[in-house]
């Protein structure tokens, strides 16, 4: 086993306990519908944060041709994973009580979310950094650092409207990313 394969399974660990929050939370969310009815934010960003976890998670696979390994890039990575995992804690946390409606939870929790995707996407720029693919593709920077412009706006300005407008535009532009751009663009 070399060091990818062991660092792997941590990795794959929390993104897998992520995925696994999320659609229990999700679950939960349908089998309470007629009680407590879908909020589109929540749902629309369950959506798009399943398709973060899991695209992160393929994403991973590029430090398999890394050799020397360090304690401090072992953290970062840990740090950049978990702040995906955190997405999914964010969406649907282990306290929310039953009488919550999946709006109310949301909004107590936006500050988390929102964080969560800034450090994930400032953290991913960093690990792109380390492996030395900080501008190659040269959109990439562009890229990923508009996700964190995106959470910084959305969380500071506290709005519903912008609050939907960021969980559909984080969706579908995650989705052409994943299933149109990276395939056309010679990414993995």
């Amino acid at each position: 086993m070399n060091e990818f394969d062991f660092l792997s399974v941590l990795v794959s660990v929390i993104f897998a306990f992520g995925v696994a929050h999320l659609l229990a939370g999700a679950g939960r969310a349908i089998y309470r519908s007629k009680q407590v009815p879908f909020d589109e934010v929540q749902v629309v960003f369950t959506g798009a944060t399943l398709l973060i976890l899991i695209l992160n998670w393929w994403v991973f696979f590029l430090w398999r041709t890394k050799n020397a390994w360090t304690f401090d890039v072992f953290l970062i990575l840990i740090g950049w994973v978990g702040s995906f995992y955190l997405l999914a804690i964010f969406l649907y946390p282990p306290g929310a009580t039953e009488s919550q409606t999946y709006r109310e939870i949301f909004d107590r929790t936006r500050s988390g979310y929102y964080g969560s995707l800034i450090a994930g996407a400032l953290l991913d720029i960093l690990l792109t950094g380390i492996r030395g693919e900080l501008f190659h593709p040269l959109w990439y920077l562009p890229f990923v650092g508009h996700y964190a412009v995106l959470a910084t706006v959305a969380m500071g300005l506290r709005k519903r409207g912008f609050d939907r407008f960021t969980a559909w535009y984080l969706l579908i532009t995650l989705l052409a990313w994943s299933l149109i751009a990276r395939r056309y663009l010679g990414d993995i």
